[in-house]
């Protein structure tokens, strides 16, 4: 790597660090107003779990927003050395394009490379931390906000839903439960009411509740169990929340598995997003670099400017739509993940060939 080299990434690095601090900042102020419309929470009551909580959900939307920061960062660099004539300078050395590209390339891949498979499981540890203490700090003031949720399972006799006022750890327990059988091969309509619900190999345990039939007098039951075909992976996957899982847990629970669940899909489109970040990192800068590095005798063409900003959002929502289609499994996620990363390189190289080569 080239002192030249060094100097250009640093110069991206620094812009790109400046236009996620304007999205962590935005975002971290929303959050704090949020907050504090809860009841019993702000952050005169609570200012150190309030700003965490806060601070961490914009770490997840900076990151979120890599793409666009990288694509913005990258071209207020560039113009910055167009302008200052460095660029010029450069190529009047002997230094071709593709000379000053290839160190901001190996920057943009270790830092996706860092947010893949460092700080977004950091960032996520951090978050079940605070939200740990929120939830204590809500349980204390009675103010405890309750996740609820409605699941669906399988057994051998057909499918059943499950309804749980509270939802508590990745699933496998929960408390006002009420299941509703569908019918499946015996006809199966029963209603079953249980205090609590845990889920242990295979099975569920219900206890202190109720089943209803109709034309048959309602049973108490201590203690009843109801097979299911999930297993705590698969539960962990439709309950628990697929965003708040690592790259390495979202690896450990997909291996080997074929994915047939729509939270399966979710979780395989969010692994292949965070292995496909590197590339996508690269294809926004090659991006950057199309649009703003031509030469203009008044410095960068601001239409330039604009074009490339514009066309990084393009991609940033064709990412998006990807997205979408990946985790509804309508498309391979490894097409849906990789594909606007693809297209993105080779429209940027595409146009720095015709601009710099003919």
């Amino acid at each position: 790597m080239t002192y030249l080299g060094l100097h250009v990434s640093i110069k991206i690095f620094k812009s790109v660090l400046l236009v996620m601090s304007l999205f962590f900042a935005l975002v971290g102020l929303i959050e704090i107003v949020e907050f504090g419309n809860r009841a019993g929470a702000g952050i005169t009551s609570n200012p150190l779990t309030t700003l965490s909580s806060a601070a961490l959900t914009a770490a997840v939307w900076s990151m979120d927003l890599l793409p666009i920061s990288f694509v913005i960062g990258g071209v207020i660099a560039i113009s910055d050395l167009q302008n200052h004539r460095e660029l010029i300078v450069a190529k009047a050395s002997g230094i071709s394009i593709w000379g000053l590209v290839r160190a901001p390339l190996i920057f943009a891949i270790l830092v996706g490379l860092s947010v893949s498979y460092a700080l977004d499981p950091i960032v996520l540890r951090l978050n079940d931390v605070v939200d740990a203490q929120i939830k204590a700090q809500s349980s204390t003031s009675g103010t405890l906000n309750r996740r609820s949720g409605w699941i669906e399972q399988q057994n051998a006799d057909g499918r059943y839903i499950i309804k749980a006022d509270e939802i508590l750890n990745t699933g496998d327990a929960m408390n006002g439960v009420r299941i509703f059988m569908l019918g499946g091969k015996n006809g199966d309509n029963r209603q079953i009411i249980a205090a609590q619900a845990r889920y242990e190999n295979y099975e569920w345990e219900l206890t202190d509740g109720t089943i209803s039939e109709s034309g048959v007098p309602t049973k108490r039951f201590e203690t009843f169990t109801l097979a299911t075909t999930f297993s705590a992976e698969q539960l962990r996957l439709q309950l628990g929340s697929i965003s708040r899982m690592s790259i390495f847990e979202l690896k450990a629970q997909l291996r080997d598995k074929t994915i047939t669940t729509p939270a399966e899909y979710a979780a395989q489109m969010r692994m292949r997003r965070l292995e496909a970040l590197p590339i996508v990192l690269v294809g926004t800068l090659l991006i950057a670099f199309a649009f703003t590095s031509g030469y203009s005798r008044l410095g960068t063409s601001g239409t330039h400017i604009i074009y490339g900003i514009l066309l990084g959002f393009v991609v940033y929502i064709l990412t998006k739509l990807a997205d979408r289609a990946g985790e509804s499994g309508d498309i391979n996620a490894l097409l849906a993940a990789w594909g606007p990363a693809i297209v993105a390189i080779v429209v940027g190289t595409t146009v720095l060939l015709q601009k710099e080569d003919g």
